[in-house]
C-alpha cells in the first residue's frame, strides 16, 4: 500500500502489490529508482505519450510560455497563442470543422460536447432534444454523467442509482457476432437496432449519438465491422436531426494512423472530443471541435456556449498543444503510427493468435488488442476470478513492457482482452520485443490456468 495515496482503479488499483517507481523516462522507455527499463506500451493510462518521453523542445516550450503567462482571466482577455493555437486544431482536423475551446480532460471534452449539442438544438428551437444514444461497452468519461451516457458497466454499476439510463444499444463487435451471421447481415442488424431505438425514443428528443470510432478500454480496441457501418450511422443522424459526436479521446491524434479514427472511415462527425495525445501527455489538455453547422446558430445569435472551467483555453495548453501539432506533422507522426501499426498487427496475428487462449487479434494503426479465451471454438471467457489478463499484464511489466489489461469484453464483466497502444515513435524493433515479451507472457500464463482446478 502506498502511503496517502487513494489507491483507484488506474492509479496503482492493487494494494498487495509492489508498484515499481519510476524517475525519469526517455523515447519509449521508462526507468525506475533501480535503473530497470520499462517498455511503455501503453503510452501512460492509455494512448497519451503518443511522442514519448523527453521530446525534442517540449520542455523549453513550457518554459517559454510559463514566463510569459500560464493562466489568464479568459472572461476579459485573450492571447495570439491560444488564437493561433485554435485555428491549427481545426485546420488539422480538416473537414468543415471551424471552431474549438480546450479543456483539461478526456471526460471534460466529451461531456462539453454533448452539452454543445444540447444547446445547438436549444438555439434551434428544439429544446426536447436532451437524450443522448451510446453503445454498451463503451467508455465517455468518468463523471457521473458520461458514466452515464457511456456503456463500461464495470466503472457505471456502482453509481446506478445516480443513472438517467439514457438509451444504449449494442456494441458493434464483430468477433462476437451472433453465430451464422454474415458480416452483412450483422451491420444491418445494427442499423435497424439503431433506427428502432431512435424510433422508439422519439427522434425529437434525441440530441445526440456518441461513438468511439474504435473502441478503446472498454472492449480493447474493437474497430467497426466496416466502413458501411459508420457511414450508415452518419446517414441515420442526418435523417433524424441528431448530432454524432465522435469520441476521440484515444483514436485521435495520428493513434489510428490518421489525423482522427473517423478519417479512417472517411466520415466526418459534427462534434470531436479530443484529449490524451493532443497535448502529448505534456498537459491536460483537451477539446471540442464543432463543424460549421453546430457554430452557425452560436454565431448567427451571438450567444456563447455555456460551458466553463478554471483552465479551459488556457494559454500553456495552448503552446503545448501547438508545438505537438507541428512536431506531429514535421516529423511525420501520423504516417508512422499508419506504418508500425500494419506492422505490429501482422507480429500479434502471427506470433499471438496460434495461441489456444488468443481468441482474437484487432485494431487499427497503434490501437490495437487481443481476447483471451477458455475456449476458442465457442469463444467463452475465462471465469473473472482468475484475473487473467492482470496477472498477464504483471508478468509483462515484470519483462520490462508494460500494456494495458482488462476484462468486460465478454459483457457482464466477464471477458479478459489486452490493449497495446505504444508511442507513435515506434520502431520495427519495438515492435518486436513487447510482442516477444507478450507472447511469453501469454504462454506462461496459459500453462498456469490450463492445470488450474475446474479448467
Amino acid at each position: 500500500m502506498i502511503s496517502s495515496l487513494i489507491h483507484s482503479m488506474i492509479v496503482c488499483p492493487d494494494m498487495d502489490y509492489s508498484y515499481p517507481r519510476i524517475t525519469y523516462g526517455k523515447g519509449v522507455f521508462l526507468y525506475d529508482e533501480h535503473g530497470k527499463k520499462y517498455m511503455d506500451a501503453s503510452s501512460g493510462s492509455a494512448g497519451v505519450t503518443n511522442l514519448g518521453h523527453d521530446t525534442g523542445a517540449i520542455a523549453d516550450v513550457m518554459h517559454a510560455q510559463v514566463r510569459k503567462a500560464a493562466v489568464l482571466p479568459t472572461h476579459a482577455v485573450s492571447t495570439e497563442v491560444l488564437e493561433s493555437y485554435l485555428s491549427k486544431l481545426v485546420a488539422f482536423a480538416g473537414h468543415d470543422f471551424v471552431r474549438a475551446w480546450t479543456v483539461s480532460s478526456g471526460t471534460e471534452a466529451v461531456e462539453n460536447a454533448v452539452k454543445l449539442a444540447y444547446q445547438y438544438h436549444v438555439l434551434n428551437g428544439e429544446p426536447d432534444r436532451y437524450k443522448v444514444l451510446a453503445r454498451w461497452s463503451s467508455y465517455h468519461g468518468n463523471s457521473v454523467f458520461m458514466l452515464d451516457v457511456g456503456g463500461m458497466r464495470l466503472r457505471r454499476d456502482t453509481y446506478a442509482r445516480w443513472m438517467n439510463n439514457f438509451p444504449h444499444l449494442s456494441p458493434a463487435y464483430k468477433y462476437r457476432k451472433p453465430e451464422g451471421m454474415t458480416d452483412d447481415e450483422y451491420i444491418s442488424m445494427l442499423i435497424k437496432e439503431l433506427e428502432d431505438t431512435i424510433l422508439e425514443n422519439d427522434p425529437a428528443t434525441i440530441a445526440a449519438f456518441v461513438l468511439e470510432p474504435v473502441v478503446a478500454a472498454a472492449l480493447g480496441a474493437v474497430p467497426p465491422p466496416d466502413s458501411r457501418y459508420i457511414k450508415e450511422v452518419r446517414a441515420l443522424c442526418d435523417r433524424y436531426g441528431i448530432l454524432l459526436i465522435a469520441d476521440e479521446v484515444l483514436t485521435g491524434f495520428g493513434r489510428l494512423g490518421a489525423n482522427f479514427g473517423m478519417d479512417k472511415w472517411n466520415t466526418a462527425p459534427d462534434i470531436i472530443a479530443a484529449g490524451k495525445g493532443i497535448s502529448a501527455g505534456y498537459y491536460p489538455l483537451s477539446a471540442i471541435i464543432a463543424n460549421r453547422k453546430v457554430a452557425r446558430p452560436f454565431e448567427e445569435q451571438k450567444v456563447p456556449f455555456l460551458g466553463g472551467h478554471t483552465f479551459a483555453c488556457s494559454p500553456l495548453g495552448a503552446a503545448i498543444g501547438s508545438y505537438v501539432i507541428d512536431y506531429m506533422e514535421k516529423e511525420r507522426v501520423v504516417e508512422n503510427a499508419a506504418e508500425a501499426g500494419r506492422y505490429l498487427s501482422t507480429l500479434l496475428k502471427k506470433e499471438l493468435l496460434p495461441f489456444d487462449i488468443v481468441g482474437d487479434v484487432r485494431g487499427e494503426g497503434l490501437l490495437q488488442g487481443i481476447e483471451l479465451v477458455k475456449d476458442k471454438t465457442t469463444k467463452q471467457p475465462f471465469p473473472p476470478e482468475l484475473l487473467l489478463s492482470k496477472k498477464i499484464g504483471q508478468r509483462c511489466i515484470q519483462k520490462g513492457v508494460i500494456l494495458y489489461p482488462g476484462r468486460g469484453s465478454a459483457g457482464n464483466n466477464t471477458g479478459d482482452h489486452i490493449m497495446i497502444c505504444p508511442p507513435l515513435i515506434s520502431s520495427h524493433a519495438h515492435m518486436e520485443e513487447l510482442v516477444a515479451v507478450l507472447a511469453e507472457s501469454v504462454q506462461e500464463e496459459m500453462e498456469r490456468v490450463l492445470v488450474a482446478p475446474g479448467l
